[in-house]
């Protein structure tokens, strides 16, 4: 079993588990609905018991309600998973890690199971991947702070897939050409050519899928 087949494994896991979560609290907010319309007005204490009652259901039914979307995103995962794409997407280039740290450079350490990572970073996954992809390494958004002027900033570094990294670099030079900035020591001008610079091997045309962002 490689690192494909210890990611297909999580996501049929994944799926099982939210769907069995989805069902369970599907299951208890129509008996606590049943139950609660079959109680006589008279043992519900009145208008507190009533708004009581009323509460607990709500809170029964809006965590069905955020399981069945937990249940959807598993099951989306496992359908756009495609084994063997993602095999020749992740091949050896060069016995040497790929991943992307902060600074820039590889990671450098020799790869596992045939692929372009090591044992460190061949596990990880983008969940937020429109094609299910692996991770390629650490980035940053640039936003613009406007509350003093009109400065660049660098959010905290987050996990990226190839298609996410591209949506990052997007969003940063959209967000720099909305209007003029200044730079300071938080975010340097070379900040800011490292950050909306698309490493070579990733400068493809992006795919139409949209990627979502982990930061919201």
């Amino acid at each position: 079993m490689d690192y494909i087949d210890r990611r297909l494994r999580r996501l049929h896991a994944d799926n099982l588990f939210w769907e069995r979560e989805y069902r369970r609290a599907l299951s208890r907010t129509w008996i606590l609905r049943d139950r609660l319309a079959h109680i006589p007005p008279t043992m519900l204490d009145g208008i507190e018991g009533v708004a009581s009652a009323a509460s607990t259901l709500s809170a029964v039914a809006d965590r069905a309600a955020r399981l069945r979307r937990r249940a959807a995103d598993a099951r989306n995962r496992l359908a756009v998973f495609d084994p063997e794409r993602q095999r020749q997407a992740n091949l050896d280039v060069d016995g040497r890690c790929r991943y992307l740290e902060p600074d820039g450079a590889r990671c450098g350490s020799p790869t596992v199971e045939g692929s372009r990572w090591c044992a460190r970073h061949v596990n990880l996954w983008c969940d937020y991947d429109p094609d299910g992809g692996h991770a390629v390494g650490l980035w940053r958004d640039i936003w613009l702070d406007t509350l003093d002027g009109a400065f660049a900033r660098l959010t905290m570094c987050h996990q990226v897939s190839a298609p996410m990294l591209r949506a990052t670099v997007a969003r940063s030079k959209a967000a720099l050409q909305a209007e003029p900035y200044e730079t300071d020591d938080l975010c340097t001008p070379a900040d800011i050519v490292r950050w909306t610079t698309i490493p070579d091997e990733y400068d493809i045309e992006p795919r139409k899928n949209p990627c979502r962002s982990p930061l919201g």
